[in-house]
């Protein structure tokens, strides 16, 4: 025959088996999942991390041909002065000095030049054309420049201008007009001076340079970076295992240039670091399984023996044995047992009431304490996390206390506490008052109290310089330094935010008081 204690540990056991599965797949599943949305962010964070470094070098591109338009347009008197031959050819040689300086500071630059429209030079096709080489700098000469016949029609097409100078832009990787064994991606500036058109400027970018920026990303273990044209139509750096077979996830950020770098990476190899978080949850629900066992093993000897004892009390009364250390009468074992643990726990109850009542109140006023006080601030922080509380906070601090004992003894100090809650307990009606330190008060405005804040505090502070204390031949003004302040969602994260407002503002006004006293 089995046992009570057997059948309860068998229900409870199983019961306890039964929700450790329960609970232990819902967390996994629930973790699995925010492991995901975390894998997407990280990711995303690491995509723009790596975006913004290739987008500075891009950036110094852009800087560069803006340092080199606006000296172009400083140096340049006016656009009809580019009609006289020698000052055409002094100009340029000063612009090709600074353009070598900023191009050989100019990561990544393989090639830079200027190019001149034929309206405004004589019809002459006319400019420069540098190119960095192994073994130096390589220049055409102007014979092979006027040879490109830069603005005609095909030019301007490969170029991306529909019309040639229509803003600063970018141009998508392609062969090198001047250099047709390197493709390039190039920015080119378009030159005006009074309305204008004077031509246009630009630098080459090695668009292996650019893809050797890409492949040094280093993805998470086996992940990948990629290089994709605007549309993101376009791979530039493919390779043979760019495909992820395992659930990935990707991010993508438009660079300056206006294509993308898109980072590939499968989730397991993101998460290998925090994986592991899966076993532990695992592993502590297994440890709280085994701890539960044995705690069941435990509790269920202790209510089971108690019984085996009234069992055998009772079978001693019922042989006769008259020597027996439990009273038992003519009713049921269980039923006594009943009734008394019934008793016993209402008379638990009734003292825990009791005992509840003194942990919240404070012994000398009455009112609520720091533990009630505490509470109330987690109460707070949790409305405060759900929506847009309403309330204010009064930081009030007792004048001279300490100077009040030291003079007139600790009992005429504790009434100038009792002055001043009583006094903030008529004032605000709807608000709870709390006593958090020996001399320091705090009151959580709330309701009626909290609309007509002002009012009150100026009727607070009529009523506390009213008060006083008589010693013998002498009064002693119940006095306090106050601050408040009202919840501002738009500054306020937490409760410890309001009540240091309304704490700096408590001290500021006791450094009035002390100002105004002397």
């Amino acid at each position: 025959m089995r046992t009570i204690q057997s059948k309860i540990q068998f229900v409870v056991i199983t019961a306890l088996i039964v929700i450790t599965a329960i609970v232990t797949s819902i967390a996994v599943g629930v973790t699995h999942k925010i492991m995901h949305k975390d894998a997407d962010r990280i990711l995303n964070n690491v995509s723009e991390k790596e975006a913004a470094y290739i987008n500075d070098m891009l950036n110094d591109f852009m800087q560069s041909a803006a340092i080199m338009e606006h000296y172009a347009l400083h140096e340049l008197e006016t656009a009809g002065a580019l009609k006289d031959g020698a000052y055409l050819e002094n100009y340029t040689q000063e612009i090709r000095h600074l353009f070598d300086e900023v191009a050989l500071n100019t990561a990544g630059t393989t090639a830079y030049y200027l190019c001149f429209s034929p309206e405004v030079t004589n019809g002459k096709t006319t400019g420069f054309y540098s190119k960095f080489k192994n073994d130096g700098l390589y220049e055409l000469s102007k014979e092979e420049f006027a040879e490109l016949d830069l603005f005609n029609a095909e030019f301007i097409k490969e170029c991306g201008f529909d019309v040639i100078g229509s803003g600063n832009t970018w141009l998508q990787p392609r062969k090198s007009t001047f250099s047709p064994d390197t493709t390039v991606v190039s920015y080119l500036a378009p030159i005006y001076k009074d309305d204008t058109f004077v031509g246009f400027l630009g630098f080459n970018m090695d668009f292996e340079y650019l893809l050797g920026l890409v492949n040094e990303i280093t993805v998470y273990d086996n992940g990948h970076a990629l290089l994709l044209s605007g549309d993101k139509q376009t791979c530039y750096n493919p390779a043979e295992d760019i495909h992820i077979s395992e659930d990935y996830t990707e991010a993508t950020t438009a660079l300056k240039n206006g294509m993308n770098l898109e980072l590939r990476a499968a989730y397991a190899d993101i998460q290998s670091g925090i994986r592991p978080m899966l076993r532990y949850i695992i592993s502590a629900f297994l440890v709280v399984l085994a701890l539960a066992i044995l705690y069941t093993f435990w509790v269920t000897h202790r209510i089971v023996t108690p019984l085996k004892k009234l069992t055998a009390a009772a079978a001693n009364i019922s042989v006769g044995v008259q020597d027996v250390n439990l009273v038992i009468d003519s009713k049921d074992e269980i039923g006594v047992l009943a009734r008394v643990l019934t008793d016993t726990y209402a008379k638990i109850r009734e003292y825990s009431a009791y005992i509840n009542a003194l942990a919240y109140r404070d012994s000398l006023t009455g009112i609520k304490n720091s533990t009630a006080y505490t509470e109330a601030i987690e109460e707070l922080n949790k409305e405060i996390n759900l929506g847009n509380p309403s309330f204010g906070v009064i930081v009030a601090d007792i004048n001279n206390l300490k100077k009040t004992n030291d003079t007139y003894g600790h009992d005429i100090g504790n009434e100038l506490i009792v002055h001043s809650a009583r006094i903030l307990t008529d004032i605000f009606k709807t608000s709870s008052v709390y006593r958090i330190g020996g001399d320091e008060f705090v009151v959580v405005l709330r309701g009626k109290d909290l609309e007509r804040n002002h009012a009150l505090i100026e009727k607070m502070d009529v009523a506390f310089s009213a008060d006083y204390i008589a010693v013998n031949d002498e009064t002693i003004p119940v006095s306090i330094a106050r601050g408040v302040s009202v919840f501002d969602p738009s500054i306020d994260r937490v409760y410890t935010d309001v009540f240091a407002k309304a704490d700096h503002a408590m001290y500021m006004n006791k450094e009035d008081m002390k100002a105004t006293l002397g």
